[in-house]
């Protein structure tokens, strides 16, 4: 009994959850032929402030990763502009929470 999982007490017995994993972005540098990831693993955002870790690196609006600018960070994803090309790298798939009924 002490390995089973406990639920959420708090959640509708009618809904689930969908497991909850980054978002990797794989596209081919047009200059080296490697294919390059893009992965956001957190945004943080605050009044005066808005930080998030792509690649591993913690970056600002107006930094550089690998070979990208960071363009905009919004609460769940960021916009970054590679080689002239805008690509969005989001947190998480979008639909986390789903109606246990219309699953069935």
């Amino acid at each position: 009994m002490a390995n089973a999982e406990l639920s959420d007490p708090t959640r509708p017995a009618t809904y689930f959850e969908e497991s909850i994993e980054p978002i990797y972005v794989e596209e081919f540098d047009s200059g080296t032929k490697e294919k390059i990831s893009w992965k956001l693993s957190a945004i943080r955002i605050s009044d005066n402030d808005r930080t998030a870790i792509v690649n591993g690196k913690l970056v600002r609006v107006g930094d550089e990763v690998e070979s990208a600018k960071v363009l905009e960070i919004n609460p769940l994803s960021v916009l970054i502009d590679h080689e002239e090309r805008k690509l969005i790298v989001r947190l998480f798939n979008i639909k986390v929470i789903k109606d246990y009924k219309s699953v069935k």
